[in-house]
This record gives structure tokens, C-alpha cells and sequence, in this order.
């Protein structure tokens, strides 16, 4: 097995060891810490801890609606679409939203790798991109 692939391999096994039914966790993380400073050489944390940072804010990223609108969002639009994306990934999702007026209107939302397009400067680019 390479270097790198073990390096991998911890690397999802810290993951695991932070999550708490599928939810990072502070105090998992703060112990995985603890446990990895306590066990390892300086040399030998940076690229393990490289990698196990990149995988909790993919983590953290999951559990986040990142909503880009055109117009006004009300909160109860923002409990509405918390609650959509709770139900689809079956774990909780918070909604953060940040006003995008290049959009048109609609709205671009992006869960961790997933992202959802409806706005119409989205359409117009697909439309573009099919009519080429």
C-alpha cells in the first residue's frame, strides 16, 4: 500500500471517528485532535491533518444550503427550503443565503457537491449552451 493511500485510508477513519449519527461533532473532532497530536511526530501530522480538515468541511458543507437569490428571501422561504433539503438528504441542513442580482431571478443552491440551478441566468446559459 502507498504512502499517500494509508495517509487516505486515516484519513476516512478520523472522518468517521468526528461524525456523530452522520453529524460532525466538536467534541469528536477536539478528541480526534487530541489523540493525533498526542500519537504522532510534527513532521508527520501536516499531511494528515491536510487531508482530515478538507473531509470535515466537506462534512460541514453537507449540512448547508448555500442560497444565492436574485430577490428578496423571506425567512419563512429560507424554513422552507431548510426543511426541503432536510427531508431529500435525510439529515438536518441549514439554509445561509446571500443575495446574487447577476441570477435575474431564482435561485442557485448548493449542498456540499450538489448544486441546484433555477434561476434564469442559468436557463439562458443552458439554453445558449444547447443552442451551440
Amino acid at each position: 500500500m502507498s504512502h499517500s493511500r494509508k495517509i487516505t485510508d486515516q484519513v476516512h477513519r478520523l472522518r468517521d471517528l468526528s461524525l456523530e449519527a452522520g453529524i460532525v461533532s466538536a467534541e469528536r473532532v477536539n478528541a480526534v485532535l487530541r489523540a493525533l497530536v498526542a500519537s504522532r511526530k510534527p513532521h508527520e501530522l501536516r499531511p494528515i491533518l491536510r487531508g482530515y480538515f478538507a473531509a470535515i468541511r466537506r462534512e460541514i458543507a453537507k449540512g448547508e444550503a448555500r442560497v444565492q437569490h436574485a430577490g428578496a428571501l423571506s425567512e419563512a422561504d429560507k424554513a422552507s427550503l431548510a426543511a426541503s433539503f432536510t427531508k431529500a438528504y435525510g439529515r438536518p441542513v441549514s439554509v445561509v443565503s446571500s443575495p446574487n442580482p447577476a441570477l435575474i431571478a431564482g435561485l442557485r443552491v448548493r449542498v456540499g457537491d450538489d448544486e441546484y440551478d433555477s434561476s434564469v441566468a442559468g436557463r439562458l446559459a443552458r439554453l445558449e449552451q444547447a443552442l451551440t
